[in-house]
Parts: C-alpha cells; sequence; structure tokens
C-alpha cells in the first residue's frame, strides 16, 4: 500500500505555512514534505511538526532565487561556495525535523555558458553533497525537471538524471521521480518506473497538464498505483499538486487509497 505525504509547499496554501502541518495531519496524513522551509526558523518549525503528530520525509535544498526563476545553484561554476553553504543549511534543518531526505534541484544552465563545464560542476558538487549528507545519515536526491516548462534545465529527463548517478558514483545519491515532469518530457511514466525503480528514492504525483490533483488531466493513477502495488518502493509518495483547498481528497476515496 503507497504511503503519502502532503506538500505543504503546494496544498492549503490558503493557511499560514506553519499551520498547515495540523492541516495536513487533521486531513489523514501521517507525513508532509516541504519544498523550501527556510523562510522559518528549525525551533518554529519543529514545534508545528510535534503539535501536528506528523513526520517530515522530505525538503528541498536552497536553490537560489527560485520566484525569480533559478532552479538550483548546483550547476553554476561561480556559485560553488554559495551551494556549499546551502548544503550545510539543508543538512541543519532536516536533522532538526527528523527529516532523512534532502533534495538538490540541479539548475539552469545560464545563457553562454559551456554545458560540459556546468556539468562537472554538478558532479563535482553532488559528491560534495552527498558526502556531507552521509555523515548526518541523510540522504541526497536530484530530480530531473522537464525541459517544455523549464528549458535550461541541466537535467531535463530521466536519462539524463541516471547518466548524472552513475557518473556521481555515489551510494547516497538517488533519483526523485515527479509523475508530471516525466509525463511532460514525453516518457512513459508507468515504464520508466518500472526501469528506475531500483534508483528512485522518493516519488511526487500531480496530474498532466496542470499540474492539479490526480483526476484532473490525462495520467492514469489508477495504473500507476496498482504498479506500485507490484515493485519494490517501499518509500512516500509526495502529494506535490497545486490546491489551496484541497478539500477532502475525494480522488483517494475513488482510487481506494488512503493517506
Amino acid at each position: 500500500m503507497s504511503r503519502f505525504a502532503a506538500n505543504i509547499s503546494t496544498l492549503f496554501t490558503a493557511h499560514p505555512f506553519l499551520e498547515r502541518f495540523a492541516l495536513a495531519a487533521r486531513a489523514g496524513f501521517r507525513a508532509v514534505e516541504m519544498q523550501f522551509p527556510y523562510e522559518h526558523k528549525p525551533a518554529e518549525l519543529a514545534a508545528a511538526v510535534s503539535r501536528a503528530g506528523v513526520e517530515v520525509v522530505l525538503i528541498n535544498m536552497p536553490a537560489g532565487d527560485f520566484a525569480g526563476g533559478e532552479r538550483g545553484i548546483a550547476c553554476l561554476p561561480d556559485r560553488v561556495d554559495e551551494f556549499h553553504r546551502a548544503v550545510r543549511q539543508a543538512a541543519n534543518y532536516a536533522e532538526a525535523l527528523g527529516c532523512p531526505r534532502v533534495n538538490c534541484l540541479a539548475g539552469n544552465v545560464p545563457e553562454g555558458a559551456v554545458y560540459e563545464a556546468c556539468w562537472d560542476v554538478l558532479v563535482e558538487n553532488l559528491r560534495h553533497a552527498a558526502d556531507s549528507l552521509a555523515m548526518r545519515n541523510i540522504r541526497l536526491l536530484v530530480e530531473p525537471l522537464n525541459g517544455v516548462d523549464n528549458p535550461r534545465f541541466i537535467i531535463g529527463n530521466m536519462a539524463s538524471a541516471v547518466d548524472l548517478l552513475t557518473v556521481t558514483g555515489s551510494p547516497n545519491l538517488a533519483l526523485q521521480y515527479d509523475v508530471y515532469h516525466a509525463r511532460a518530457a514525453g516518457e512513459d511514466v508507468l515504464a520508466g518506473l518500472a526501469r528506475q525503480i531500483g534508483k528512485l528514492g522518493h516519488i511526487q504525483i500531480s496530474d498532466y497538464p496542470g499540474r492539479g490533483e490526480p483526476g484532473t488531466g490525462a495520467l492514469d493513477f489508477a495504473g500507476l498505483f496498482r504498479a506500485l502495488e507490484h515493485l519494490p518502493y517501499d518509500g512516500w509518495v509526495g502529494c506535490e499538486y497545486f490546491a489551496a483547498e484541497p478539500g477532502n481528497f475525494g480522488w483517494m476515496k475513488a482510487l481506494q487509497l488512503r493517506p
């Protein structure tokens, strides 16, 4: 049976951030994930987690000016020191929250930059991050973002993400599989899951197109969850779709699932 985590950066967004932990618990979730928790102090977040009685299963590493269009800094040659600081900050937050996974967004290749140079920086930065996080019992994830929505993102599909995993060669680095990004990149979601399942550290869901809740787009979520029942994956499935007031999660009931 799939285990679901509410992404409180995309769900319950009509409410203040620190209230969303309790709202997720009230909806039946035992776990939450977050994109960027860094506007709040670790102690504030930890208190909200404790009051709600939920587990934090994933946070993202600081990703530069995300609102301004940046999608991470790990591949940027002139920001290696900033990336190392981001690793330390993410590790401190993860430890404070008891969170065992940190996802790294790799970044956009700057205009005029040499792709291969950015790739080499990304590999070395991920090796550093994977080693640093391993010493604190935190697993590092890396996630491909589709090249349609993010045309300059350095890893725009699962094939390039698998290449990155191989070249980096760290036992503490795994892939994050977001079914929306896979479908938007033109991939067969079910076949991709089956093919890469042994490399995955986390799965996230939202429908395609639109990034809404399952059932609002064209993805076969009934088939997806049937497949997960037969695949060797015992991790969490993060609900990273956009819903300011997600209601009663009727899509789960329709698929005979529960948080």
